[in-house]
């Protein structure tokens, strides 16, 4: 699992566009990153849960990229780190 961190979640905050105030930003910058991570995605509220997932897509994705980057890098059994190489223009997904 890639590892997301107190940092991944203040850049993922300034990446998503979101205000360091609203809620799922709140949330994540408090406490341990994985238990506030499950809470900001099952905020009650419809607009909570879309401020929630457009930061956790950010969070992870800096998490992913670290992880490709320091454990990936020489390959892995990881299918999602072969989806774009793995697709060719005009082909459909499977």
């Amino acid at each position: 699992m890639a590892r997301a961190t107190g940092d991944d979640a203040l850049e993922g905050i300034r990446r998503s566009g979101l205000r360091p105030t609203h809620t799922p930003s709140v949330l994540v910058v408090r406490g341990r990153i994985d238990e506030q991570v499950g809470k900001a995605a099952g905020l009650p509220p419809r607009h909570e849960r879309i401020k929630a997932f457009r930061l956790l897509v950010q969070i992870l994705g800096l998490a992913d990229a670290r992880r490709r980057e320091r454990i990936c890098a020489d390959g892995c059994c990881h299918e999602w780190h072969r989806l774009a190489r793995d697709q060719e223009p005009g082909l459909p997904v499977e």
